[in-house]
């Protein structure tokens, strides 16, 4: 894996690379906050995020915090630890007797509260949605942080990390604060030719809710427009979420310096788009909800575009269900759907978090959890740890490209995404390029074109000149999309499987290694809610092409499933291709493939 450099907004340059020591790894088996002992060794944990940190300053809660962080580490578990910027309003209204100061307000001056927490109140409020720009609350928080690090941990997970800049649905935010801020942030960033053209004379006292009240732009007009040419839209909702990313870096700053070393980083998020693609260059990883559509009964593919996503940043993706998902499998009692989840997760990279207690929610119910039993899952993270070999140090074998412009997202064009969804369910391996703009400071270079046969646009692309011409240098290799006939010439269909439908098929491979040992995940996608199991498939045939597995023939592969004895296969070469039988194939299995003299 290639070393990545990103930068956004001025913030502190974060480089990875493979084999960072720092960086999640494929293998591990991490837990969404603190476990008991026997439950992190049912389950083969390295790694703790979402973590809390001391209750208070009180030397009790700081004891209980260090015990529960010595449990983890003297089982060679990394611990992060966390803090909330969204969900503590109790406690901020405990620490701040002015706090009302510090809550978010939409353009009528209202407080606005947090949607999904309507069910909770606290001492006659309800649960305030705070501002992440205001003194007083950014105060709350680094105290909030001062506990987290009060014994030494190796990361910190930041929940709701993007404060007051997600408001934007909710119809903020315009306290004074923001104004304030937002005022000083179109001083140097907002053209005399521009003020003009907007009609306004000066900046100084300039504020922007009023502004747009006195133009007749309501509430509900913010709501619907802010994306679509509201005045000075962009230019605000730049200036939240550029505010959101800062802060956080102020934060990991601050939480640096007491932890005495630099930490890994994660927030509540997955690579989705652009958006939660701003905070990547503060990341080690995310951490967070990703929707996996639990109400359909089915195994989604979704997932698959935020993996992808954050395997081109290189910053893995440890996640969880949504709240929704939960509720459902909680009042239908499915954990066989959520070990589908487990197997596409690590099939693609990335890790699903043990879903031992897991936060639910429906609009009926509100909060409520999910508990399960190490019985249910904790057998398929330990098929992990026991054969982290065939994981760690594996990426994707990816022919294909599929270019996401940061750019064409904003403005709601998001072809790219349906395709990897396309591209995955036929099973043609591809990786996403990513070209940034001015919210994601990554650009297209001929390098990341290197080694693909195919590369798929989906206009409008909205590049900028230089990033443009990377791609027209490219041209005999271009897909506009839907050009299947192009794509076939291009990259012939590389993966077949006979004998059997709905089965995923994903080879990973050692970086720029063809003699080395390479595997195929094989995930079943035939769920059958009403046996909560997948259906076994039997006597299929996997056909890869040549130009798949690399110069050198396939020499062997050896099946291996969780709960099941390794099998040894015959393989046979048929003209440029290599067919492996597989007897059967239960919700997930690899085949892991030996590579010989050319």
């Amino acid at each position: 894996m290639r070393a990545l450099t990103l930068a956004v907004f001025g913030l502190t340059i974060v480089t990875l690379a493979g084999g960072d020591e720092a960086v999640v790894k494929h293998s591990d088996v991490v837990f969404m906050g603190p476990k008991s002992v026997d439950v992190y060794k049912a389950y083969g944990a390295t790694m703790v995020s979402w973590g809390g940190g001391a209750a208070s300053e009180a030397p009790k809660d700081v004891a209980s915090f260090a015990q529960r962080v010595k449990d983890a580490h003297d089982l060679g578990i990394r611990y992060c630890a966390g803090l909330a910027f969204r969900t503590a309003f109790a406690r901020m209204i405990d620490f701040d007797p002015n706090f009302l100061e510090s809550v978010c307000r939409n353009l009528k001056g209202e407080p606005i509260t947090v949607p999904w927490l309507w069910d909770l109140n606290h001492k006659g409020h309800p649960a305030y949605w705070f501002c992440t720009n205001a003194p007083g609350y950014r105060k709350y928080l680094l105290y909030q942080c001062k506990n987290a690090m009060a014994t030494q941990v190796e990361g910190l997970h930041i929940d709701d990390y993007n404060g007051t800049a997600g408001t934007e649905s909710q119809g903020g935010c315009f306290c004074p604060h923001c104004m304030a801020a937002f005022r000083e942030y179109l001083k140097s960033h907002l053209s005399a030719e521009r003020l003009a053209q907007l009609k306004i004379g000066s900046l100084d006292g300039f504020d922007y809710g009023a502004w747009l009240t006195g133009q007749g732009i309501t509430d509900d007009d913010f709501r619907k427009k802010v994306r679509s040419g509201l005045p000075l839209g962009e230019e605000f909702l730049t200036f939240q979420y550029r505010a959101a990313a800062e802060w956080v870096g102020e934060v990991r700053k601050y939480a640096e310096g007491l932890a005495g070393h630099p930490l890994m980083l994660s927030v509540n998020s997955s690579a989705s788009g652009p958006g939660s693609l701003v905070i990547a260059p503060q990341l080690s990883y995310f951490c967070g909800e990703v929707g996996h559509d639990a109400g359909t009964l089915k195994v989604s593919y979704s997932p698959i575009f935020t993996y992808k996503l954050g395997d081109a940043l290189q910053r893995p993706q440890v996640c969880t269900g949504a709240g929704q998902d939960w509720a459902l499998i909680d009042e239908r009692k499915l954990p066989g759907l959520v070990r589908t989840w487990i197997a596409q997760s690590y099939a693609f990279g990335h890790q699903l978090m043990c879903p031992h207690r897991q936060w639910a929610y429906t609009a009926q119910k509100g909060t409520h959890w999910y508990q399960s039993q190490p019985s249910d899952y904790a057998w398929m993270y330990q098929f992990v740890r026991s054969h982290a070999a065939l994981f760690d140090g594996f990426e994707a074998v990816a022919p294909v490209g599929v270019v996401y412009s940061n750019a064409a997202f904003r403005k709601g064009k998001t072809a790219a995404r349906n395709v990897c969804l396309e591209l995955a369910q036929r099973n043609i391996p591809f990786r996403v390029l990513i070209a940034g703009d001015d919210w994601l400071d990554v650009r297209l270079k001929p390098e990341d074109l290197v080694g693909l046969r195919a590369i798929i646009v989906t206009p409008p692309m909205e590049l900028d000149a230089q990033q443009q011409a990377v791609l027209d240098s490219a041209a005999d290799r271009i897909v506009t999309w839907p050009d299947e006939a192009r794509l076939q010439a291009l990259a012939p269909s590389p993966i077949t499987v006979e004998g059997a439908s709905n089965v995923t098929v994903v080879p990973r491979a050692p970086a720029g290694d063809d003699s080395a040992p390479m595997v195929c995940h094989l995930v079943n996608r035939n769920y059958v809610a009403e046996t909560d199991s997948c259906t076994p498939q039997t006597n299929l045939t996997v056909t890869l092409s040549r130009w798949l597995t690399g110069p050198r023939p396939v020499t062997a592969a050896t099946l291996l499933a969780p709960n099941k004895e390794p099998v040894r296969l015959d393989v046979a070469g048929v003209g440029d291709a290599t067919r492996i039988p597989v007897p059967e194939l239960g919700e997930w299995a690899i085949l892991r493939i030996s590579r010989g003299d050319k």
